[in-house]
């Protein structure tokens, strides 16, 4: 399972990435400028026409909790939301070129909708198309986008995440059809601040489009956002909603059901529109749980579901043979990781809130020394061709190879170095003793790593770190949680979010930008009881790495950014709060009957363009 901020079978040509962005909005400051930034955002996304009638079933093997859009961090969650029921102002697609959805158009400086007024403030206009409505016929305007932005920014929501939307100072609405974000400074506490934004400039806007899934201000506004997290609305049935399709009924768990239906209005607004213009294909569409893999394989194999997400490489010769539909895989914005928590393991702080002065430190805690030993004496060369079939691809930095031109190039192959960890930890103070083990000051060099139980990939990948592992002298033990329970909110409880681990290991998939990935490791971005958003579950607190994230965020020129992000990712191979292990290939298994499945490498997580899909041979 994956952590949803952020899936793909085509390697992704990273047509847009922060080179654009960051031309963007040089163009609005009168500098230099070669081509249209229009033409450059333009999506090739041509999918083919769909014809009315007919069911798809499309499945997951790990559980579903609940229904929170702006909560959930977990992509079983968002893979039923994000798209299918609920639509964006904006996505990508599978070359990570963003596609208007709400909008009549995806801001940029050649339109207007963005301009930068000064050296620290910039404005972006969202223009939603005329005559959008809810499933339950009232208008969608202006005034729901600005409520879900204000709900993102709510501690009392619990966003998933406020990346972006903390340097939004205010909102205008204009009329209905029209808000202006107005980026500017901001003061600590807005937002989930932790500190003053001293500007509002945020080169990398075009990010926040997925993630502003637009919910109703007039179902949710008479609801306390303190209790929205078990309202009816995000745990049984959210009525109304703007996507494709409705929730007609919903079985949360291990073996989760979501019966969607046709949203009867969902076409309202869109006709001429050059994508998803037109109302949805299907009479039904149904997701469905299998609550283990084999479960799931064994449903595409004899048809009773035509699409499987969160495969992987070890599922490939399980498929072979697989008459009515194929596997496919490709390596993207996802990857495997390790996550270190660099505080307290907050174990029965509940009393507490999670506050970081309960707890016990963990051995990483101020100890940088042992987390470079910890990477380097992890074998990821050894796993990705023992595990993952050798059609991941090793990191050597936190940035994935494929998002150019940020990712560093210039890095060397990560090499596993063994005699290297240990004279790491022997100067750090961790002595051996007999039996090969280590310790410190009277602790033992020893931590609990935590994944999804029921995942045999990664209980192999487990047991395959802890041998490595053992070469330096660390005695590790795993303890394994259920999806749901692991990546709940802080407000939930979440394993990971609260901060009761030692060390994780999971995917996360991103945006194409690599802000995407400051939501790991800014201060401002640690979940807490007064703001429970934020992703960085490891509470990374680097002031280096912070400065540089922060800069990178507010720079316009290309190559100032560049030379920002690959000083980043020195500073933080240098500290370690987190290290991928590899690029993970994602896979899927599409029946021959699966219309218009567009699998992609970002945060629309392959349910974007579900207004497009269809059955095949339907009538």
């Amino acid at each position: 399972m994956e952590v949803s901020k952020p899936r793909w079978w085509k390697r992704p040509s990273l047509a847009l990435t922060g080179g654009v962005v960051g031309s963007l909005l040089l163009a609005a400051c009168g500098g230099s400028s070669t081509g249209s930034t229009t033409q450059t955002l333009a999506s090739d996304y041509n999918p083919a026409k769909g014809t009315q009638g007919g069911q798809l079933i499309y499945s997951d093997w790990e559980s579903v909790q609940d229904l929170n859009v702006l909560a959930s961090s977990a992509q079983t969650t968002q893979q039923v939301l994000t798209g299918p029921v609920f639509s964006l102002l904006w996505g990508f697609d599978s070359k990570n070129k963003p596609i208007p959805d709400l909008v009549t158009d995806v801001p940029t400086t050649d339109n207007g909708m963005v301009k930068k007024v000064d050296d620290s403030h910039m404005d972006v206009t969202i223009k939603l198309k005329s005559g959008l409505k809810w499933s339950d016929g009232s208008a969608l305007t202006a005034d729901d986008v600005k409520f879900t932005v204000d709900a993102i920014c709510n501690p009392d929501v619990g966003a998933a995440s406020q990346l972006g939307f903390d340097h939004i100072a205010s909102q205008e609405v204009k009329d209905s059809t029209t808000l202006i974000w107005h980026f500017g400074p901001n003061k600590s506490g807005t937002c989930g601040l932790s500190a003053d934004v001293t500007s509002g400039i945020y080169s990398p806007y075009l990010i926040l489009g997925p993630s502003v899934t637009v919910i109703p201000k007039s179902a949710l506004s008479s609801i306390q956002p303190k209790n929205w997290a078990t309202s009816d609305y995000f745990t049984k049935k959210p009525t109304p909603t703007s996507g494709p399709y409705m929730v007609q009924d919903f079985t949360p768990g291990p073996a989760a059901i979501v019966t969607l239906v046709p949203n009867p209005n969902y076409a309202a607004g869109r006709s001429g529109a050059k994508f998803f213009g037109h109302a949805p294909y299907l009479t039904k569409l149904t997701y469905k749980i299998y609550g283990d893999k084999s479960s799931q394989i064994a449903g595409l194999k004899s048809g009773d579901t035509d699409l499987g997400l969160d495969l992987i490489a070890k599922d490939l010769p399980s498929l072979q043979g697989w008459s009515s539909g194929k596997s496919v895989y490709a390596n993207g914005l996802l990857n495997e990781g390790i996550y270190m928590n660099l505080s307290n393991n907050e174990t029965g702080c509940k009393a507490q809130q999670y506050a970081p002065t309960c707890g016990k430190p963990t051995v990483f805690k101020d100890d940088k020394p042992l987390r470079q030993a910890i990477w380097l004496a992890s074998d990821l060369v050894g796993l990705n061709n023992q595990l993952v079939g050798g059609i991941g691809k090793p990191m050597n930095t936190f940035l994935p190879s494929t998002l150019s031109p940020y990712h560093d190039d210039s890095v060397a192959a990560f090499s596993r170095n063994v005699a290297k960890a240990n004279s790491l930890l022997d100067s750090d103070g961790w002595t051996k003793a007999a039996d090969g083990t280590r310790s410190k000051n009277g602790v033992k060099l020893a931590w609990v790593l935590g994944t999804t139980s029921g995942n045999p990939q990664r209980a192999a990948e487990e047991e395959f770190l802890i041998s490595n592992w053992k070469d330096i002298g660390a005695t590790v033990t795993t303890k394994n949680w259920p999806a749901g329970q692991f990546f709940d909110s802080f407000s939930g409880g979440g394993i990971n979010a609260t901060g009761q681990y030692d060390m994780s290991l999971y995917a996360n998939s991103f945006a194409p930008d690599p802000d995407s990935w400051a939501s790991l490791a800014l201060p401002t971005q640690i979940p807490s009881a007064s703001n429970p958003s934020g992703n960085n579950w490891d509470r990374q607190n680097d002031p280096k790495l912070t400065d540089l994230l922060i800069k990178g965020e507010n720079t316009i020129d290309i190559n100032s950014r560049v030379s920002i992000y690959k000083q980043a990712q020195t500073e933080w191979s240098d500290y370690v709060g987190y290290f991928g292990l590899y690029e993970r290939p994602d896979v899927f298994g599409v029946g021959n009957n699966f219309g218009n499945f567009f699998p992609t490498a970002n945060t629309c997580i392959s349910t974007c363009n579900a207004p497009d899909w269809y059955r095949k041979g339907a009538s």
